[in-house]
């Protein structure tokens, strides 16, 4: 397409009277100008004579220009050498000839009757554009960049634009992108479109060409030449038009490169190969506006999310694993591995280099890979190799050799899917035992929080494993996995629930503070969870009666606090439905206290039921504050 593009420039280049001017347009970064400026080389072999000028294609960016000033020096800039070359003589007649007068022209190039816009000159080197002169030869070729950044007003900078079309006879290319042109009004750009602009072409980032030219640029590494089919593969896996952003991504790279020990800078370096395919993954999605977020927050966020139900960001992560999934079969780990991510992420945003982490990365993963470890380079294994390293992660789970959660989902995940596709038998005698470690596993888990990260970590490994083929295998055991979560969840006690249990005068102080804290699995904090669901009413009210007054007083201030008893709620639905029992039961115990209480005693208690009573109300659902008294 872009051949097609520079075939058609040659054409209007040689039309001696073109009348209309030519717009390229693309998202940014696409390579526009580039483009442009390889085609502008052409005239590179052009010179003057003794008694003629040959004029070359003018290229001006607009970018941050504020008036049309800029402009004319910029033009004026690329023309002025002529005044200082053997033939400035012949040319400063030529200027006599013409005349150096002040002129002013106004522009009306929508035809509204109305002035659009004006612009004054003196007939310096601008004349070379006007004058009519045999001894001017070559083309007179007006290049406009990046009009979309330009300050001038837009509706000035356009009637500027078209008065080299219509009364310079002028050839000119317009270059921006028009999705960034929101502040001019359509009809306007419409209009002068309509005007001026005859044709106008699409660019299309032509991924490997753009390659090729980077890697041909001076200093650039032996190595990433050597990588160039991989970064091609790398960068189509982006899906991203923007090969200013991979420019930047190789020279960053490459900065690297040459401050890491020449032996570990080698072709076949699998694992330098693998942090050059995150390098290239991290910065289009960083620069990528609808990933962004997400790509920050990959590594504190991803896990979690894919725990949840299938909302918007569950769906925004797995599309973002999916996009590479071509990519990670030939490499040892995704380009998305979280610590990869969260490293490139903290270079992108502080400059604090990475050659230590690289380093570091390389030469302890260059030791003897684990047989999980290799589950990820399978289509280039033998088959006899695959069945011997698949057996051997079996014989490694079993064994308890893989401690890790995240590395045991890994390694299930691949298992099931060579099962699916035929390739490796994972028979059932096997899947029953792994489910055996995993109960052991969970069993010994001691506290909730581990509990959670470990459910974290081993839903994270199974999904690492992103395919198009159903994998029953991994679904039965995920399904089983998570029942046995579930069991022990019951089993183990929350920071809250073990505040309740142990209800001291040190201990209920804590209850406001934790009740602030997210729960371990992250959903929300514990203000927003039934808290007394699993409590024994009786234990807890004989644990309050040995409070004194003012730790009673602050468990009371705790209900008010938890419940919101001075808010309107706007939907409290079921939230603390499953306290009723507890609390209803602690309400009557309260009463019969109060009964047989005296004095300051006894208003500790009144106050404590009336909390209660409260608490209750707001666990059936009623949203609204009580009433004054």
């Amino acid at each position: 397409m872009n051949t097609l593009i520079l075939d058609f420039l040659n054409s209007y280049a040689d039309n001696t009277n073109p009348q209309y001017a030519v717009m390229l347009k693309g998202k940014w970064g696409c390579g526009k100008t580039h483009l442009i400026k390889e085609w502008k080389k052409r005239f590179d072999g052009t010179a003057d004579t003794d008694g003629e000028i040959t004029l070359k294609p003018i290229y001006i960016s607009t970018y941050g220009m504020d008036s049309v000033n800029d402009i004319k020096t910029a033009i004026d800039r690329e023309l002025n050498p002529f005044f200082y070359s053997k033939t400035g003589r012949f040319i400063k007649g030529v200027l006599k000839l013409a005349g150096k007068v002040v002129f002013k022209t106004s522009m009306d190039f929508n035809e509204d009757s109305k002035e659009d816009g004006s612009f004054s000159a003196t007939l310096d080197s601008l004349s070379l554009l006007q004058v009519k002169d045999d001894s001017i030869k070559g083309v007179k070729f007006l290049i406009f960049d990046d009009i979309e950044r330009c300050l001038i007003e837009m509706k000035e900078l356009l009637g500027f634009i078209n008065y080299f079309v219509e009364h310079c006879n002028c050839h000119v290319v317009v270059i921006g992108d028009e999705n960034h042109l929101e502040e001019l009004p359509k009809a306007v750009w419409d209009e002068f479109k309509e005007k001026t602009i005859g044709r106008e072409f699409e660019i299309q980032p032509d991924i490997e060409e753009a390659i090729e030219y980077f890697l041909g640029e001076v200093p650039v590494s032996d190595y990433l030449k050597e990588m160039r089919d991989f970064i091609i593969a790398c960068f189509k896996c982006t899906k991203s038009d923007n090969l200013r952003v991979l420019r930047q991504c190789l020279y960053d790279f490459k900065s690297h490169l040459n401050k890491l020990p020449p032996e570990l800078v080698e072709k076949d370096n699998i694992f330098l190969k693998n942090i050059l395919g995150s390098f290239i993954a991290v910065y289009a999605e960083y620069n990528n506006s609808e990933n962004k977020e997400v790509i920050c927050n990959w590594s504190r966020d991803c896990r979690i999310s894919l725990l949840q139900d299938n909302n918007e960001d569950k769906q925004r992560i797995q599309h973002l694993r999916e996009k590479y999934h071509s990519l990670n079969k030939e490499l040892i780990y995704d380009v998305l591995n979280p610590e990869y991510v969260t490293a490139i992420i903290h270079y992108i945003i502080t400059g604090a280099p990475l050659v230590e982490f690289i380093v570091t990365e390389i030469r302890d993963k260059q030791k003897e890979l684990k047989p999980w470890e290799m589950l990820s380079g399978f289509f280039d294994m033998e088959q006899q190799k695959l069945e011997s390293i698949c057996q051997d992660t079996i014989k490694s789970i079993l064994d308890r050799e893989i401690k890790d959660a995240y590395q045991l989902g890994y390694s299930i995940a691949y298992l099931s899917y060579f099962h699916a596709i035929g390739i490796f038998y994972f028979i059932q005698a096997y899947v029953s035992l792994i489910k055996v470690r995993i109960a052991e596993i969970i069993n010994s888990q001691t506290s909730l929080e581990e509990l959670y990260q470990l459910r974290g970590r081993f839903i994270s490994g199974c999904n690492y494993v992103t395919t198009d083929s159903k994998t029953p295998i991994t679904d039965d055991i995920v399904d089983y996995f998570l029942q046995k979560i579930e069991s022990k969840i019951n089993e183990l006690p929350d920071q809250m629930q073990k505040a309740l249990r142990n209800l001291t005068e040190g201990t209920v102080e804590q209850l406001i503070i934790i009740d602030r804290l997210p729960y371990p699995d992250k959903s929300c904090t514990y203000e927003l969870r039934a808290i007394f669901a699993y409590e024994d009413a009786n234990a807890l009210f004989d644990a309050i009666c040995k409070l004194s007054n003012k730790s009673k007083n602050t468990f009371t201030q705790f209900l008010a606090y938890h419940y919101k008893f001075d808010y309107d709620l706007q939907d409290v639905g079921d939230r603390y439905k499953a306290d009723i029992p507890c609390l209803l039961k602690l309400k009557d115990l309260v009463g019969n206290e109060i009964s047989i209480s005296k004095g300051v005693d006894k208003i500790a208690f009144t106050k404590l039921k009336d909390a209660l009573i409260e608490a209750i109300r707001r666990c059936e659902g009623k949203s609204d504050t009580l009433p004054p008294m």
